[in-house]
């Protein structure tokens, strides 16, 4: 059933860093992911840094804390990856430049 929801979604990542020795978000897509995003009904309340996650995502690609996924109009930056079980779960926040 979850492959049925899976969708493609072009995503960026951080990457060389500007100026200031910050990681900087790339400004093109650097390529697609296959995802099933839905809006999750309960924030992650075992760190605080990720206390703004409010979409879960299921996928069988390698993510991790880098990637910033482009859904519909939004951009939603992974906080956090469960690699436990047979997809890899994201639990992700808008992210606004």
């Amino acid at each position: 059933m979850i492959s049925a929801n899976m969708r493609t979604y072009d995503y960026f990542t951080f990457g060389a860093e500007n100026e200031y020795g910050q990681p900087q978000l790339s400004k093109e897509p650097v390529g697609q992911i296959k995802m099933s995003i839905e809006l999750s009904s309960q924030e992650v309340q075992d760190n605080i840094l990720y206390k703004g996650a409010t979409y879960i995502g299921l996928t069988h690609f390698p993510i991790d804390d880098t990637f910033v996924v482009s859904y519909g109009n939004e951009k939603l930056k992974v906080l956090y990856v469960n690699t436990k079980g047979r997809y890899k779960q994201a639990y992700m926040a808008r992210y606004g430049d």
